[in-house]
């Protein structure tokens, strides 16, 4: 049979004398300890998922058991002027290639003609185009040029008849291109010819002073 009402209260009521309160201070106190534990938990739980999530992610990179990803080293430089940096993509269009035509021994008029019918097929020709060089072409005529030229060389080079010699000069800087005419050059190919050239060339590849290979900006 359970005990009276009156007895359980006064128990209660000799229970609540007898328990000791806290100073609001010290309550207060024991509050941020707790709150500094529950944060520091958290601190640590937030952690392990971090460090979990970030295990996982290099996992999933390609480079297992927390590994580093090796760094890209760096271009190679030239103890020169700096990094040959060579352009071999055909100019779609002649219109951005520019040539020097040069008298390398050619038949009187030939540099004029040839620098007109150049221009024709849209090629920039410089003015200066009845300068002379020291290093004659051999044969029918050579193309001189520098790294920025490559694939204007090789465009360049299916517009003239018969055979050429290309000279690459990795220290020139300029796009420019010098067209020396020789004593057995006759003409330029035709169309026909020029596609043909074009076709059997394909893309240049690079010769071995080149550090850097490189696209034209487009547009040019």
């Amino acid at each position: 049979m359970s005990r009276p009402v009156e007895e359980r209260l006064r128990e209660l009521e000799s229970e609540l004398r007898d328990l000791q309160v806290l100073p609001a201070a010290a309550v207060r106190a024991r509050g941020r300890r707790r709150g500094r534990r529950q944060l520091g938990a958290l601190l640590v739980a937030g952690a392990v998922v971090a460090t979990t999530a970030g295990i996982a992610a290099t996992k999933t990179l390609g480079w297992p058991d927390g590994r580093v990803a090796p760094q890209q080293p760096a271009a190679t430089q030239s103890t020169g002027a700096g990094p040959v940096v060579c352009v071999l993509s055909i100019p779609d269009s002649p219109a951005t290639v520019r040539v020097r035509v040069v008298d390398g021994g050619a038949p009187a008029g030939t540099p004029d003609t040839t620098a007109a019918q150049l221009r024709a097929r849209r090629f920039i020709v410089l003015a200066d185009i009845n300068g002379t060089t020291d290093s004659n072409a051999v044969g029918t005529a050579a193309l001189h040029y520098g790294p920025a030229a490559i694939g204007a060389a090789t465009l360049l080079r299916a517009e003239l008849h018969g055979n050429i010699a290309m000279q690459f000069d990795p220290d020139r800087a300029d796009e420019t291109i010098d067209l020396i005419l020789g004593s057995a050059f006759t003409r330029l190919a035709t169309m026909t010819e020029v596609n043909q050239a074009l076709v059997a060339a394909g893309e240049p590849s690079a010769p071995p002073q080149c550090e850097t290979v490189v696209s034209p900006t487009p547009g040019r």
